[in-house]
């Protein structure tokens, strides 16, 4: 019996001496992999909505006198969020100067601040908004040190262990380690917006974390938060004006305001990088215009097709008769199985655009002809 237990007690110390070299290395992966990314990550600083009746031009105002300044000091001090300021996070993804980050931390603003991990504080000039993936492109003056890989999102797995790097839970230069939950998710932010093929991000994220990119293990940046996710608040049911079903299940999801007040989430929503990709040049000229069908569509329990479960009002959907409850089969004659498919084949079409949709409609099978408009675009 004794050497039984000899042998087990050998076997047992070689399993946590392994066990300890396995972590020990692991350890050493993440550390080398921050430090190939922080260099690239910066804070983004815009700022908050005026009240009512004020002129565009205060829409991101900046605290002047020095008794506000204490103020606001005080609250960082506490690490409590800035009434007067939102903050977020972005990457560079080229060293002339070329900034991406979150279209909720500079919607409506012309310029921001940027702080490099160096320290370096600059003015930024907002190039462009992209709606459709809720991201922004901010240009600086000066050069940057780092700039991040791109990496290709398809190759993204459940389960893959991530990084994101950023501003989280209200700190900047942050880590936090996490795995993809899920992918081809879907949710609405407000009550107009709503995003689709996002991957879903499990981890501490929060405060701060809308821009931050996610990169994999090779430091390549494979998708960006757009938005958080919360078991509880942020989780807000629609309203009366609401034209999406009440028994969607999508979730509303947390803003770059909202991730600032109320910390940290149950994770976050990030937009797979081949989706930001082959609008980067667009981004940076200034003159992004994507095409707007205006619908949210979902998979269908057990069976293929894209529910919509919301349609804009006064979109081209809801213009050409689109409505809640239809089933989109097909989209100019390419097979519609999962509503993943929807943005795949709209996201190949350019504005102006007449879009064949075939839906079934209870025993129906209809047809509509849809011209795509620019969003936002009046009938």
């Amino acid at each position: 019996m004794r050497w039984i237990a000899s042998l087990w007690i050998t076997t047992l110390v070689a399993t946590a001496a392994h066990a300890q070299s396995v972590l020990e290395s692991l350890e050493r992966e993440v550390v080398a992999l921050a430090r190939k990314v922080q260099g690239a990550v910066v804070s983004v600083e815009g700022g908050a909505l005026a009240p009512p009746g004020l002129p565009p031009s205060a829409l991101w105002m900046r605290p002047e006198n020095d008794s506000t300044r204490r103020w606001l000091e005080a609250l960082r001090l506490f690490n409590l969020p800035s009434p007067i300021t939102r903050k977020g996070s972005g990457f560079v993804v080229d060293k002339e100067g070329w900034i991406l980050t979150s279209a909720d931390v500079v919607r409506g603003a012309e310029t921001c601040v940027v702080r490099f991990a160096d320290g370096r504080k600059v003015t930024g000039r907002v190039v462009s908004i992209d709606d459709v993936t809720n991201l922004a492109m901010v240009r600086v003056s000066t050069s940057a040190p780092f700039a991040l890989s791109l990496g290709d999102s398809d190759k993204v797995e459940q389960g893959s262990i991530v990084l994101c790097a950023g501003t989280l839970g209200g700190y900047e230069r942050s880590l936090a380690l996490c795995l993809v939950a899920g992918k081809e998710r879907t949710g609405v932010i407000g009550q107009q917006q709503f995003l689709s093929n996002l991957i879903q991000i499990a981890g501490p994220v929060g405060a701060g974390s809308s821009g931050a990119p996610v990169v994999n293990s090779r430091g390549e940046v494979i998708g960006v938060i757009v938005a958080s996710i919360s078991p509880g608040l942020l989780f807000r049911p629609p309203s009366a004006t609401d034209t999406r079903r009440a028994d969607s299940g999508l979730p509303a999801l947390g803003t770059a305001t909202e991730m600032m007040l109320f910390g940290t989430t149950g994770g976050a929503l990030a937009v797979p990088i081949n989706d930001v990709r082959a609008v980067l040049d667009e981004m940076r000229s200034g003159r992004l215009r994507r095409p707007f069908l205006g619908i949210m569509p979902a998979d269908r329990d057990g069976a293929e097709g894209a529910e919509v479960v919301r349609v804009v009002p006064n979109s081209p959907a809801a213009r050409s008769g689109i409505r809640l409850g239809d089933v989109i089969v097909s989209l100019n004659k390419a097979p519609v199985r999962r509503a993943a498919d929807v943005t795949s084949i709209l996201r190949r079409l350019k504005l102006g655009e007449v879009v064949d949709v075939e839906l079934l409609r209870g025993d129906q099978r209809l047809r509509f002809r849809v011209p795509l408009a620019e969003r936002g675009t009046p009938p």
